[in-house]
């Protein structure tokens, strides 16, 4: 009997150990828009969740398209989270963040110090400038095309989200309803949780309110969000287009 009760043991032991010890990826795309214009944009979001090392890594990349991405001058925004996950808390430990733009390039990473309690914030920028030159040869000015760079780092406030940690963690249910704050985040900006499908934003102290109102599905990522009465443009969704799971183990 003990060694049949052992060898059962063993064997769920080792099953745990398999189910558990898997890297799980998640891939989907949204579609933003905006009730007065439509469509506006897409969204390609990749989780992958290393269960074996307890580790995630998110990237969300944002894309205009239309009209917008014309007077947008073909913006792109990439952002990366990566960090450990523990007892069920996302835990960022380094973000990225990736400004495209034509003849523009930003770069900024933010680098958390838990023992320090500290976050370095690094900007690296590349854009193009153009100047005005005389030209000796042809008796005039003269454009020219330069290319600006510039590299600053700074210590900010220490705050234990990024913007896609903070995504998680409130799908998770880590997050306490009242203010939730994120590093980087403007004075002049507050974000305060109502409960988990709703979230009210307002900007400049105030001068603009909105709630964005979640709906659920199955996924940790939602099915669609809306963001009611934006300036003078309408409400603003975003819905998903698909999603896929893969398991690696």
């Amino acid at each position: 009997m003990v060694k049949i009760f052992t060898k059962a043991v063993f064997t769920l032991l080792v099953l745990n150990v398999y189910v558990m010890a898997h890297t799980s990826v998640t891939e989907l795309q949204y579609e933003g828009g905006i009730s007065l214009y439509g469509k506006v944009g897409i969204a390609d979001v990749k989780l992958e969740e290393d269960f074996t090392n307890n580790t995630y890594k998110m990237k969300v990349t944002t894309s205009s398209t239309g009209l917008v991405k014309k007077l947008s001058s073909n913006r792109k925004d990439i952002y990366l989270s990566e960090g450990s996950i523990e007892n069920g808390t996302y835990i960022p430990k380094k973000f990225t963040r990736l400004v495209l733009k034509d003849e523009y390039y930003k770069k900024t990473t933010y680098t958390f110090n838990y023992q320090k309690s500290e976050v370095i914030k690094r900007e690296v920028s590349k854009k193009v400038k153009y100047i005005s030159e005389f030209d000796i040869d042809q008796m005039k000015l003269v454009g020219k095309k330069t290319f600006v760079e510039e590299d600053i780092s700074e210590y900010i406030d220490f705050k234990t989200n990024d913007y896609l940690s903070l995504f998680l963690n409130l799908r998770k249910g880590n997050l306490k309803n009242g203010a939730v704050s994120y590093i980087d985040k403007k004075d002049k900006d507050s974000v305060n949780l109502i409960n988990q499908n709703l979230f009210e934003v307002q900007k400049d102290y105030g001068e603009d309110v909105y709630r964005i109102c979640f709906l659920n599905d199955e996924s940790i990522f939602f099915k669609k969000a809306v963001a009611e009465d934006i300036a003078f443009y309408g409400d603003a969704y975003i819905k998903k287009i698909y999603e896929k799971k893969n398991i690696i183990n």
